[in-house]
């Protein structure tokens, strides 16, 4: 699944961490030649650059790490829905939590092979290829913390509040809208499920699972707003306290796991500044870095490092539905071809020793096999064309710089959230460039907390956010964000034939077969102008030296490449 996150807290794609190279004095400064696993000092300079398919999140085994113990980590927001599945709830934030405390069925390594995770399956095998049959063998011990148990009813639940039908609003439909059905197998802890037409590859379903209760709609869409219920949860650690910025987790008694390495984690709803600041002050555990400044700030504290990756998001720009001005296909066309993303990179990436071309995807990556430019001439900046482009749709520019049709001024909001410096930077440069062709864009800054509210309201005419790949799949997840019918293609725009495109991607069993068709719609998604992808760049936190297995925000945020360490395995090393 792609999920969305705020570029104002860190991110690249929701996740554009920033990081300086350099600091300080030459003499202050650490010259290291390459980037090791557990990280680097603070104070390396240049920064080394990472290897694909290498974790970066100190790995060690569970005898390397102490039994107790405390984490305390900063998050952008806390809710308010805490439905994953959910398209209010599909939050880099909300996924970070799931890790902890429900049913994550597969494994993945670094470079993305996925295997089951053995807390809750025994074992995966497909035992038909038409119709495409899968049968997943739950580990009996598994359980729901109300004791209901781990089964078909859980795999059937997640299946129909997934599956397109229209009483749920589910993030993204991939794998489950061709499902035919979901039964027990001959024994209790069998699933068996077939797909009316095959879906590939097959595990990206069920990569979680819901309760059953989540069945009733109505407590599908908003009985998890504010609220965490410990019995519909199952996980290494339970929620021992919520409030409105502050999250407490704790063992849970009633798993039947490896005992989790830590005694609480909390977290602690922040702003960027403040998260930096905390870190300094020895008040939390690991940080992600925005901002040359930042990093800065960081070179002088104490047993930490620098670890980062190359991050597995892309930010975009993503246009509203409700826009006065941008319902206008020649003012979105206009605004990205005005827009120079080499400027947006040069400012993002400012001291952080990486360099990378703009992206010409929002759902494969560079370093990708397969990846093509999908852009094409939208990608190129040329204001001179933008402003053609207003011209020819009639928009006339006034006296003050700015245009106007039919009585109605040129003007747009973009909206920036939290405190970050970078973001701030962005949409200041972002507002010059605009003018620069004729339109006036005006910046509303609001808390980072509000990110998810204001996504779900569509509160806004462009905002900056990001696409984070919860896995290697991203040809695959390209529906999630484009296909006209998708809770997550904020935008609404997309026609029959791109529908029809995307979701045959997942129909197809070739991998490089199947990036073929994605990048043919995408072509003609990306036309529409509903997103516009930006960078991709590099995952960077600054760490306590002896923190392991913990791999960023949302705990796979990029530090371990594809892999998902597991919750219960976190902590600090001997």
């Amino acid at each position: 699944m792609r999920l969305k996150q705020t570029l104002a807290v860190a991110s690249t794609a929701a996740l554009l961490t920033v990081a300086a190279c350099g600091g300080g004095d030459d003499d202050d400064t650490q010259k290291v030649d390459e980037l090791s696993q557990a990280g680097v000092p603070v104070n390396a300079s240049p920064l080394p650059m990472p290897e694909q398919g290498v974790a970066y999140n100190n790995p060690q085994p569970r005898d390397n790490i102490k039994d107790g113990g405390s984490l305390t980590l900063p998050i952008d927001n806390l809710g308010p829905n805490f439905n994953g599945m959910n398209v209010d709830g599909n939050s880099v934030a909300t996924a970070e939590i799931m890790m902890w405390t429900q049913p994550m069925l597969w494994d993945y390594d670094e470079k993305g092979t996925p295997s089951p995770n053995p807390n809750y399956l025994e074992s995966v095998e497909q035992v038909s290829d038409d119709p495409q049959t899968i049968k997943y063998t739950v580990n009996p011990d598994a359980k729901w913390n109300d004791g209901t148990p781990i089964d078909w009813r859980s795999f059937k639940t997640t299946w129909i509040t997934n599956s397109g039908d229209s009483r749920y609003n589910p993030a993204s439909t991939v794998g489950y809208d061709t499902i035919k059905s979901v039964e027990k197998g001959e024994k209790d802890n069998e699933v068996i499920v077939t797909w009316k037409t095959p879906s590939y590859p097959y595990q990206l379903a069920f990569p979680q699972l819901l309760h059953p209760k989540n069945s009733d709609p109505e407590y599908y869409k908003s009985g998890w707003i504010n609220n965490m219920d410990n019995d519909l949860l199952s996980g290494p650690y339970i929620v021992d306290e919520l409030t409105k910025d502050t999250l407490t987790l704790k063992p849970n008694p009633k798993w039947w796991g490896p005992e989790p390495k830590l005694d609480t984690v909390t977290y602690n709803q922040m702003e960027p500044t403040a998260a930096v600041n905390a870190f300094r002050n020895g008040q939390i555990d690991d940080v992600e870095i925005n901002s040359g400044d930042a990093l800065e700030q960081l070179r002088d504290v104490d047993g930490a490092v620098i670890r980062r990756n190359y991050d597995k998001a892309t930010a975009v720009y993503s246009f509203g539905q409700d826009s006065a001005l941008f319902k206008d296909d020649a003012a979105r066309e206009a605004f990205v071809r005005g827009t120079d993303r080499e400027q947006l990179i040069e400012i993002a990436f400012q001291g952080l020793d990486w360099e990378e071309e703009p992206p010409g995807s929002a759902n494969i990556f560079p370093w990708q096999e397969g990846y093509e430019d999908n852009l094409g001439e939208l990608g190129e900046y040329d204001p001179e064309a933008a402003k053609q482009i207003l011209d020819d749709a009639g928009w006339v520019e006034g006296d003050d710089g700015y245009r106007e049709k039919d009585g109605q001024v040129a003007e747009f909001t973009y909206v920036n959230f939290g405190d970050d410096p970078v973001a701030e930077a962005t949409a200041r440069a972002q507002q010059q460039m605009a003018k620069e062709i004729g339109l006036k864009m005006n910046i509303d800054n609001r808390p980072a907390a509000d990110f998810s509210k204001a996504l779900t309201d569509g509160d806004y005419d462009v905002i900056k956010m990001g696409w984070v790949s919860s896995d290697p799949y991203g040809w695959v997840w390209a529906c999630q964000l484009m296909c006209s019918d998708s809770e997550s293609n904020y935008s609404g725009l997309g026609s029959p034939e791109i529908d029809k495109g995307l979701k045959a991607v997942a129909a197809e069993k070739d991998p490089a077969k199947a990036v073929e068709i994605m990048n043919e719609a995408e072509k003609k998604s990306l036309a529409l102008v509903g997103m516009f992808p930006l960078y991709a760049g590099p995952k960077m936190d600054a760490a306590k030296e002896d923190l392991a297995n913990y791999a960023g925000a949302s705990n796979n945020g990029g530090l371990a490449g594809f892999m998902l360490p597991h919750a219960e395995d976190i902590g600090w090393q001997k």
